[in-house]
């Protein structure tokens, strides 16, 4: 990162890495097939581009964090919210629509508890505006985060991993997909 440049908020990392071209299914394929938290999928990238590899105090506080916010707070709404869509919202007596309704607004809340994960992460972090990686400290660092968080969650490192982080590194560094 060059001097002066502005941070980009974690959120609109997020937002931008995640809007690009096969990221969102890479990123559900390793949340759903492999258990992979998206948010900290993305800020292993955001803390790469604007801090570094983790230090161990930070990796801690994040991952701690986050595995309890997903598994009390996420993963019960997400849970919610695909049952209504397959199951129960379609079983008598419920009236569908109602209940679709009802659908909507968990999914709205599990997008918010999602963006509040975000800013908690955020704010954990210290980011020193003056740094100047290069390009390759930079793909360095992102790599070495996505390795520590896949073992921390106990992702093995396979082919079909190593393909879905390299397209999430390559959107998070602004390059189009391979």
């Amino acid at each position: 990162m060059s001097a002066g440049k502005n941070v980009e908020g974690f959120w609109d990392f997020s937002v931008r890495t995640y809007r690009t071209q096969g990221v969102a299914d890479a990123c559900l394929s390793l949340q759903n097939d492999y258990g992979a938290d998206v948010n900290m999928l993305l800020y292993c990238c955001w803390v790469g581009v604007y801090v570094g590899q983790f230090d161990d105090e930070l990796f801690e506080k994040a991952s701690h964090f986050s595995s309890d916010w997903a598994s009390h707070v996420v993963i019960p709404l997400r849970s919610a919210r695909t049952w209504m869509k397959h199951e129960g919202c379609h079983a008598e007596p419920i009236q569908t629509d109602t209940c679709m309704s009802l659908r909507e607004k968990i999914k709205s809340v599990e997008f918010d508890s999602e963006k509040l994960q975000q800013e908690v992460l955020e704010s954990l972090t210290r980011i020193d505006e003056s740094r100047k990686d290069s390009p390759q400290q930079i793909l360095k660092a992102i790599t070495a985060n996505l390795e520590r968080y896949a073992a921390y969650a106990q992702i093995a490192p396979t082919q079909d991993i190593t393909t879905k982080f390299q397209l999430i590194i390559n959107a998070g560094l602004g390059v189009g997909p391979p």
